[in-house]
């Protein structure tokens, strides 16, 4: 076995592993939805560049079971991003009005 074909398959391995792994974090968002608040907006966004960034190393290699089977991680980590972008621009919103609020009782 050539060292490219070994690659391959250890891509392979560790894209199922990730997928196994995706599965579990999938099962604790749906027992509880808050599970996402505690994620970092910067530290989603950097996952979802970098998996993406696998993505296209997969498909350059043309590692068919790594690309398929890391689209559902790349999905994940987008909505992730997309969902701790949203709370924290919702909570920005809400100490905005809070302080104007608050202006507005002391004036």
């Amino acid at each position: 076995m050539d060292t490219l074909a070994f690659a391959n398959m250890l891509l392979d391995v560790a894209s199922i592993i990730n997928f196994i792994a995706l599965l579990w974090m999938l099962r604790a968002i749906i027992k509880n939805r808050n599970y996402l608040r505690g994620f970092s907006v910067v530290g989603s966004f950097l996952t979802f560049i970098s998996i993406l960034g696998f993505e296209l190393a997969y498909h350059l290699l043309g590692n068919v079971i790594g690309f398929m089977i890391g689209w559902g991680t790349v999905a994940f980590w987008f909505l992730a991003f997309v969902y701790t972008l949203r709370l924290k621009l919702k909570d920005r919103k809400n100490q905005k009005e809070t302080q104007t609020t608050e202006q507005e009782t002391l004036s």
